[in-house]
């Protein structure tokens, strides 16, 4: 991991589940011949046995080549994005803002945790064996994708079918902790962004600003749960503020 230079900033971009790195292309291209140090993280080449081990992980990597008065900011989608939320928890220090797109903050109810793990486990079973398109044309049917395409390509040659498989299993729902309360305790500015047509993140949105003055909801009209993709331009308009804002007392 590269060293920070003095006094600069940094944005961390976490990927989704079945995405790859370059899927942060248009943030590199908008913000990287600015101020800001983009780094995009490839969550296949960092897996891990858990959510909480990635995270301190990746905590303790950022923090031995962190410079002074560097400024670090993470944006994390889906999956990226509950990564991305361990990461928050583990050193809140590190951290400056954040930008988290429609990604679960965990659940309280044990029997919907037994059941998501279920699921994921049929997932990794099936992304195993099965043929790749077939597999991507059920998942984007799924009703959490709002009945819209995938915007991004998904080339099987960019993937590793064993490391999709691990991550269902080792980062599936079922296995996260109830993320809320130690969410809406931390000191740090989140900006929590969904997609009008994604209701069941569109309240979890809701819910966390409400308990929080440090998390701002921001819904994105015309949009689904793949919102940087869906409305790119009202996306990067949300991270240059963030970015742009003075650093938070």
């Amino acid at each position: 991991m590269p060293a920070d230079r003095l006094g600069e900033k940094v944005l961390w971009c976490l990927h989704g589940n079945l995405q790859h790195p370059t899927v942060w292309n248009g943030v590199v291209q908008t913000l990287g011949s600015g101020n800001v140090e983009i780094r995009l993280v490839n969550l296949w080449e960092t897996l891990d046995s858990s959510c909480w081990n990635w995270a301190q992980k990746f905590c303790c990597n950022l923090l031995a080549g962190k410079a002074q008065n560097s400024q670090h900011y993470l944006l994390g989608y889906s999956l990226g994005g509950r990564l991305g939320l361990h990461a928050l928890i583990s050193a809140p220090e590190l951290w400056s803002g954040a930008v988290i797109v429609s990604a679960d903050p965990g659940l309280s109810d044990q029997i919907k945790r037994e059941e998501g793990l279920r699921r994921d486990r049929i997932w990794a079973n099936r992304f195993l064996t099965e043929p790749w398109d077939d597999l991507l044309a059920e998942w984007d049917d799924l009703p959490v994708f709002c009945h819209r395409p995938c915007p991004t390509p998904r080339s099987e040659a960019d993937f590793d079918r064993q490391k999709i498989a691990r991550a269902f299993e080792v980062y599936s729902k079922g296995r996260m902790d109830d993320l809320r309360s130690q969410i809406t305790n931390l000191p740090i500015p989140i900006t929590y962004v969904t997609g009008e047509a994604d209701h069941r993140y569109r309240q979890i949105g809701t819910d966390l600003a409400a308990q929080s003055s440090n998390i701002r909801h921001i819904n994105i009209h015309n949009a689904g749960h793949r919102v940087p993709w869906e409305q790119p331009t009202a996306f990067l308009n949300i991270l240059t503020r963030v970015l742009d804002a003075p650093p938070h007392p």
